[in-house]
């Protein structure tokens, strides 16, 4: 070999350590991928749509708004809403029976959407501590699919304790624990990700992986509880204004804004993840060492998520929101306008799929062939197609909406026939008021069926698509590779 092809060859394999895409991490853990039946983009492909398929049977099965098993949302409550002497005119105490939600977290302190979501970020975490940070340095030699199989299941018996401890011993909120686990989403991948498993690499690369995986996992647990502390002293360090948002003028059963608090934090934490994401995949300054390297990556991925977070408060972040009031037995709608940083969240989920499943389902193709150029390439065009699929799922036609099974919780649980009987009633009598009733019912009913099949789609994306995504990869591809 000539001194030229020597120096070549060299460089290559300090590009391949130094952490370029996900071949890097790869290379790194010292894993040797399993020969691909279908090359690029077939493997992809198909690969992806195995994770879709996994995940969208648990959105069925457990998540669906109507029959999920886990989510029990239609309480079929809705002729509350025309009980003689309790109720009358008051749909929306009907709307607060029928949908168990995290709308009203002082009756459902866990609460659909907020109960399962926690679980799921915690699949997450702990599929990273087993799989990625408690991984040999030695090839590969796991048994397909049953070394798969045994990593995903571990990794959901020890999210649900954790999710189990959290909220029914400590008795923690839904959005508590969304908070600690993102928190943890942020943290926990850093390891492998941005400093390449220093301090291990290259002083201790002999030290038992369950011991390695213990370190990190311990002072990951640690910095998240640190983060998840300072995130919830400064949302109650303000509590009058902090209440404000969540209730109207005070009035518990009236919500304003009730997740909007955690919200504003969780889209910030979640930019930043995105842009430690992004950093992971364009991996730049090789040639400086760790741990030098991951946090001058961790600090550019902070700045780039911050940026982000502003950008998009000002271009998606502006909102207005709807409240439906009585006075007297006539209902009105009262609109306001607001700085809706859950849009910010919803959005950043469709890029970060996108960008994990360039990185990691597809192997980088066809990026990799260009270097860091190519890398770069891979996070704009994921934020072109992750903001594509925003608009079709979220914004116009709404998609989100049939995906999920939004669409059926009016019929379903029988609010429909709450703003149908004051129609009819109108029509009958030719009464202006119940007319006036029955289109007023009729705009809140559908907005709910939005709000809840936009949150819904966003948090699956974010929460069990990504996980399943990561899990596939103990999979190793199977049965595809």
């Amino acid at each position: 070999m000539t001194e030229k092809a020597s120096k070549k060859a060299k460089g290559a394999k300090v590009a391949e350590r130094a952490g370029e895409g996900a071949e890097g991490v790869k290379e790194i853990r010292g894993e040797v991928a399993a020969a691909p039946k279908f090359k690029q983009p077939w493997d992809g492909l198909l690969s992806f749509f195995t994770v879709f398929i996994w995940a969208y049977l648990v959105l069925q099965v457990f998540i669906h708004p109507v029959w999920g098993v886990a989510t029990k949302m239609v309480r079929m409550n809705a002729f509350i809403a025309s009980m003689p002497g309790m109720a009358m005119g008051n749909a929306e105490l009907g709307l607060l029976l029928s949908l168990s939600n995290a709308l009203n977290m002082e009756l459902y302190p866990l609460g659909y959407i907020v109960d399962w979501v926690p679980y799921f970020i915690f699949c997450i975490v702990w599929f990273v501590t087993i799989t990625v940070l408690a991984r040999p340095f030695t090839p590969s030699r796991a048994k397909q699919p049953q070394t798969g199989i045994m990593v995903t299941a571990l990794s959901m018996i020890l999210a649900f304790v954790t999710w189990y401890i959290l909220a029914m011993v400590l008795h923690w909120k839904g959005y508590e624990m969304i908070i600690l686990a993102t928190c943890c989403f942020l943290v926990f991948p850093i390891w492998a990700t941005l400093f390449h498993y220093w301090p291990f690499v290259p002083k201790k690369p002999n030290v038992h992986p369950a011991v390695r995986g213990a370190v990190y996992a311990f002072i990951s647990w640690i910095l998240a509880f640190i983060i998840r502390g300072v995130v919830t002293f400064l949302i109650w360090s303000n509590p009058v204004a902090t209440a404000f948002t969540q209730y109207l003028y005070g009035v518990p059963m009236v919500t304003l804004t009730p997740t909007e608090p955690y919200d504003f934090y969780n889209s910030l934490l979640l930019c930043i993840i995105v842009g430690a994401v992004a950093m992971s995949v364009i991996s730049p300054f090789p040639s400086i060492p760790q741990p030098k390297r991951g946090l001058l990556n961790l600090g550019l991925a902070i700045l780039a998520g911050v940026a982000m977070w502003g950008i998009l408060t000002a271009v998606i972040g502006q909102s207005s929101q709807t409240v439906l009031l009585t006075a007297g037995s006539v209902p009105y709608l009262f609109t306001f306008p607001y700085v809706n940083h859950g849009a910010i969240a919803a959005y950043m989920a469709f890029p970060l799929v996108t960008l994990l499943a360039g990185q990691l389902t597809f192997g980088m193709w066809p990026w990799s062939r260009w270097g860091m150029k190519g890398s770069i390439a891979l996070v704009v065009v994921s934020f072109v197609v992750g903001t594509i699929l925003y608009y079709i799922f979220m914004v116009n036609p709404g998609m989100a909406v049939i995906f999920t099974g939004a669409n059926l919780l009016l019929p379903v649980s029988g609010l429909e026939t709450v703003y149908m009987f004051y129609l009819g009633i109108g029509l009958m009598l030719s009464s202006t008021g119940a007319i006036w009733n029955a289109l007023v019912y009729c705009l809140y009913f559908e907005g709910v069926a939005e709000f809840l099949g936009r949150a819904v789609m966003f948090a699956w994306m974010l929460t069990v698509l990504i996980f399943f995504m990561l899990a596939y990869e103990a999979f190793e591809h199977w049965p595809w590779r």
